[in-house]
């Protein structure tokens, strides 16, 4: 798989890691500085900007993380 900036790419990519609970884990879900766009990336490929950040971790606690009540 090549890099993905298709917005149908970066939605299956978020529903997959909603459904699992966790990020695919052949490919990364990337924020691009200089483009403002995500990015669905291979896992294991090197990245093409060494100022992209993988925003997997975030997507897991920030948009799909699990509500625990105080």
């Amino acid at each position: 798989m090549a890099d993905s900036h298709n917005p149908r790419d970066i939605q299956k990519h978020l529903v997959r890691t909603a459904e699992n609970g966790i990020a695919p884990a052949d490919q990364e879900l990337i924020f691009d500085p200089q483009t403002g766009q995500l990015v669905v990336h291979p896992r294991g490929v090197p990245q093409w900007n060494p100022d992209a950040v993988v925003a997997d971790q975030i997507t897991q606690d920030g948009f799909f993380g699990k509500y625990h009540p105080l």
